[in-house]
């Protein structure tokens, strides 16, 4: 390809140049750049993950929520239980799988959980300073949207990276940001090799959670169709054809057999709970997926989209101070002095927000660091690549933009109006891709801004703007262990949780291993079923978690025949809120036939907690015993 995308080269004020067409021509050459900087980098970047792992170890996710799942479920497989059939699981297969692969080698324990999150961390950080290396930000730049990831990859709650509700979401965050740096690399360099591994690494993303694997399919669909359109050679295209179905294979492999093995209806429906039309979707989907992000209201758009745009004009603003002084300094200090006052004021504003007060001067320092309304600059930057690769398809640049452009698009629209760092934020698992698409719009600005300086000083200008901004939001949001500060310590491990939990445990535990007969013959409901895996024990139903959504009435029955052929002679009962679904708890807002059948067919004999002093929301957990020695009917 020619790198030059018909783009002037003569001098710093060349006509053709824009805030979003790069002046300069790029060579994309692996050899191109200083590899021991990169190398230093890449060391810089996993060092950072080291020490936050360091200081945070232990105090992630939250053991009463989803996390427990993602212990309990890779123990059923260990022992014999097929996924979807015998145990319920709303993802794809991979993950459960690879959990119970690690636990059968390495043994049940917190740490290998640990160190498998750990290691999709580190690897994703790494691919995202690769990717972001291919787009001319110049090294320094490139590590920023890295530390930024780093920065909420280990929060102390569900939404982390290390032990997450889900690894399926961590994982296939990965796999999604391999595929999208090897479709980049066969853009640059149309090696089939490059799109092969692009198309494996789509396939194992397919195989575990659902929209990151569309989105790699929609990615490889759009390099396969660039490529002809560029190259227009149909020998090519059934070359790419091949290759992406090759890859593709282990996806339509894995689900062919489940889906010979168990049936479509049984995976994609009383698995699946978000499929369209399924009893979750109709009943909760309706507030959860417009709290997650996924919502279209006019008026919050377009104020979203307004702030965007904001952001941008801000960066140009300081840009071009910055500029003015630095081309002006000698013959006006006037300028240059109060453009450093200007600065500091940046400095202070963002300072402020680290201390998370709220003024209006706070909206200004969010603007700059990261923007409300982020993803409409995303479609942006996603239709101009388009637009650059219909106008001059052979441009460097524009297939790989685009890519990118699609795939933060189609990853992140689920979460577009709420696209933004927060401890309690789904959108933690998809932030730092639209992130450095906002990293490279705020480059392109400040070199625009700055287009009269000398292209070596515009690109130090960048890496002073940017770098102060970046580690004052990454200091920002570093994670706080102090919000789990009580160790609990089990027979797979220790972990930090909140202190009445860490007390309460144990004596559930306890309870558990002394009452069971046969391993399955105590409930526990609706959550957490990571309880079973601490006491050794295995869920008498096949649904170990009861949230909103995952039993329909017509499968409640189902459930009370496997609790009754099991024997189940105590119930645990949490009182596990689910305000995130909009609705009461277990027994009032869902599930009503089988906490009436508990009732019915149980009495309460005593609890676990409130501990004197706790807060309103203190841990609480129910035992109720059958009422009769014969089976509950």
């Amino acid at each position: 390809m020619s790198s030059d995308c018909g783009v002037q080269q003569a001098g710093p004020t060349a006509g053709s140049e824009s805030p979003f067409n790069p002046p300069q021509a790029i060579d994309f050459a692996m050899g191109s750049k200083p590899a021991s900087g990169a190398w230093i980098a890449r060391g810089f970047i996993v060092a950072v993950a080291g020490v936050m792992a360091w200081f945070t170890w232990g105090h992630w996710g939250d053991f009463q929520f989803d996390c427990g799942r993602e212990i309990y479920v890779p123990a059923a497989i260990l022992q014999g239980k097929l996924l979807y059939r015998d145990v319920w699981y709303m993802y794809g297969m991979l993950a459960p799988y690879v959990q119970a692969l690690l636990y059968g080698v390495f043994g049940i324990s917190l740490t290998v959980l640990y160190v498998f999150g750990l290691t999709l961390t580190i690897g994703s950080a790494l691919f995202i300073f690769e990717i972001a290396r291919q787009f001319d930000l110049g090294l320094p730049v490139s590590v920023l949207p890295s530390l930024f990831f780093l920065s909420e990859a280990f929060n102390p709650f569900i939404f982390n990276f290390v032990f997450p509700y889900s690894y399926a979401a961590t994982l296939a965050a990965f796999l999604g940001l391999a595929c999208l740096y090897f479709v980049i690399r066969h853009a640059l360099g149309m090696r089939a090799m490059h799109l092969g591994i692009a198309a494996l690494f789509g396939a194992l993303a397919v195989l575990t959670k659902q929209e990151f694997g569309f989105s790699c399919l929609v990615l490889l669909a759009f390099e396969v169709v660039a490529s002809y359109l560029i190259h227009r050679s149909a020998r090519q295209l059934r070359q790419n054809l091949a290759v992406c179905f090759a890859g593709l294979s282990p996806a339509l492999a894995g689900y062919g057999w489940f889906t010979w093995k168990l049936s479509a209806k049984m995976i994609y429906f009383d698995n699946w709970i978000s499929t369209p039309g399924t009893y979750f979707m109709r009943t909760f989907g309706k507030y959860t997926i417009p709290s997650n992000g996924f919502r279209f209201v006019p008026q919050e758009m377009i104020h979203s989209a307004v702030l965007a745009l904001l952001s941008l004009a801000l960066w140009y603003g300081i840009a071009s101070a910055n500029a003015l002084a630095i081309e002006r300094r000698r013959l006006q200090p006037r300028i240059f002095f109060l453009v450093e006052i200007f600065n500091l004021l940046v400095i202070l504003l963002l300072i402020q927000r680290l201390f998370k007060t709220e003024t209006l001067l706070s909206v200004f320092a969010a603007q700059i660091t990261y923007p409300q309304g982020l993803f409409f600059l995303c479609l942006y930057f996603m239709a101009h690549a388009l637009w650059k690769v219909w106008r001059s398809p052979t441009c460097s640049l524009a297939v790989p933009e685009a890519a990118l452009g699609i795939y933060v698009a189609v990853s992140s629209v689920r979460v577009m109006m709420d696209l933004a760092p927060s401890l309690y934020s789904y959108s933690v698992i998809f932030n730092a891709p639209p992130y450095l698409v906002f990293v490279i719009l705020v480059t392109r600005v400040i070199r625009w801004a700055g287009r009269s300086l000398e292209p070596r000083n515009r690109n130090l200008l960048a890496g002073c703007l940017l770098g102060p901004v970046a580690a004052l939001y990454f200091v920002a949001l570093l994670p706080d262990p102090r919000r789990l500060p009580t160790p609990l310590k089990t027979d797979i491990g220790t972990f930090y949780t909140k202190t009445d939990v860490a007390l309460l445990f144990p004596q559930i535990i306890s309870f558990m291993k002394t009452h069971t007969k046969n391993g399955k013959d105590i409930l526990v409901v609706p959550e957490p079923p990571s309880l079973y895996v601490f006491a050794g024990m295995q869920s008498p139903t096949r649904s170990y978690s009861l949230l909103p959504g995952v039993l329909d009435p017509e499968h409640e029955q189902e459930f009370i025949r496997e609790v009754t052929a099991n024997d189940v002679r105590y119930v645990l009962l949490s009182n596990r809120t689910v305000g995130e679904y909009g609705i009461a708890p277990f027994g009032a807002g869902y599930n009503k036939i089988i906490y009436q059948w508990i009732i019915h067919n149980y009495r309460k004999v005593g609890q676990f907690g409130p501990l004197r002093d706790s807060l309103p929301d203190a841990y609480i957990m129910s035992i109720f015993e059958r009422k009769s020695t014969e089976p509950a009917s």
